[in-house]
């Protein structure tokens, strides 16, 4: 089980306007989650800059760890948190004929509510017949994302949304814009030319709706104090020096960055760790040699990019595969920090890949209780 009262919840609002580019190599493309390795780099080098690089608890850091950025929305009496669904097929196949509902239906949903997913665990979510009916009629929001039957009336009141059915309603929680830019030679400080005329290049930004933010989990896995003091002045920092790229752009900047304790629900999801066996991934996962055999369900994203330092630019990591968020690993399963991905000639500092998720409990059919 883990020690809840070292993990903390970590908001973060959003300044009026703010855009956000979050993608693994393409300008093109923007993510609407930001990965639990690049998180880590973010705090990482915000240490650096507070710390120095000498610092005596830096190598504390490669032992938290951490989920991924994921989406929440602001309620009017109680905000509501986004995880991944589970990759496990019970989730994206269609065992049964049911009026109404395609198997395209099942696999649009991408994401659950933290109380939809605590209704799953205790069986108040079935997904199969006229439950799974319900669910994709009247408990998912843009096909997307499941909800409790408890925050159907929330969803309404935030979004004024006066249809009885979710179903057919669209809430605009992100927004795609697309930027023309002009590409500059860092070094000459000149645009690149093609045929006599500046180079011209594509970056989508993701703005998001007003009652909607970011928050991340974070386990300290320390009880020392002055490391604790450092890690969170490191995060708070995150609010000035962004997150993302483009930022010289402008992208990626916070009004605030609040850390506090769990709220009751992600208490009681983790406290529902000790009847169940399996854990899924809030995060990206690299598994150590002894733990190929903890992977039970998992889709393998591939990530690289280049080296964000204080010290240097434009140096490629190396290319490496990892567990995405979402997957079903056992109860046991211990992820690694990947201590070196720079290339043999960036000599400024270890670079790292940060691949130890938050966990959290899932029932399926590697349990007692069948899926």
């Amino acid at each position: 089980m883990e020690v809840i009262e070292n993990i903390k919840l970590v908001e973060l609002k959003p300044k009026i306007n703010s855009k956000y580019h979050f993608g693994e190599g393409s300008l093109e493309h923007s993510g609407y989650i930001f990965h639990s390795n690049s998180l880590f780099s973010a705090i990482f080098n915000n240490y650096v800059k507070l710390y120095g690089k000498n610092d005596k608890n830096l190598e504390e850091l490669k032992n938290i760890k951490i989920s991924s950025l994921f989406l929440k929305i602001d309620g009017n009496n109680e905000d509501i948190y986004l995880i991944p669904k589970p990759e496990h097929p019970y989730f994206y196949i269609l065992k049964e004929n049911i009026k109404g509902i395609t198997p395209k239906d099942v696999k649009k949903i991408q994401f659950f509510s933290v109380k939809a997913y605590i209704d799953y665990l205790n069986g108040k979510i079935k997904w199969e017949g006229e439950n799974l009916k319900e669910i994709i009629n009247n408990q998912t929001i843009n096909k997307k994302i499941v909800i409790s039957k408890d925050e159907i009336d929330e969803i309404k009141k935030v979004f004024n949304i006066t249809e009885n059915s979710l179903k057919d309603v669209k809430i605009k929680l992100i927004s795609s814009i697309l930027e023309q830019k002009v590409a500059i030679d860092r070094i000459k400080n000149i645009s690149l030319q093609i045929d006599n005329r500046g180079q011209l290049y594509t970056v989508e930004f993701i703005k998001l709706h007003k009652n909607v933010g970011y928050y991340f989990l974070i386990d300290y896995n320390s009880d020392d104090e002055e490391f604790i003091n450092k890690l969170e002045a490191s995060i708070r920092l995150i609010a000035d020096e962004g997150l993302g790229g483009e930022r010289s752009s402008g992208a990626g900047f916070f009004e605030s960055v609040k850390i506090s304790e769990l709220n009751n629900d992600f208490k009681n999801l983790f406290k529902m760790s000790d009847n169940l066996g399996y854990k899924t991934t809030l995060g990206i996962a690299i598994p150590n040699k002894n733990n190929y055999d903890k992977i039970i369900y998992y889709k393998f994203m591939e990530f690289g990019g280049y080296i964000y330092s204080p010290y240097s630019f434009s140096y490629p990591k190396k290319r490496v595969l990892a567990l995405t968020e979402g997957s079903i690993v056992k109860s046991d399963f211990k992820g690694c920090v990947l201590d070196n991905i720079a290339p043999e000639n960036f000599k400024c500092h270890n670079v790292y890949l940060h691949g130890k998720p938050i966990l959290i409990p899932f029932k399926g059919d590697y349990n007692d209780s069948k899926v």
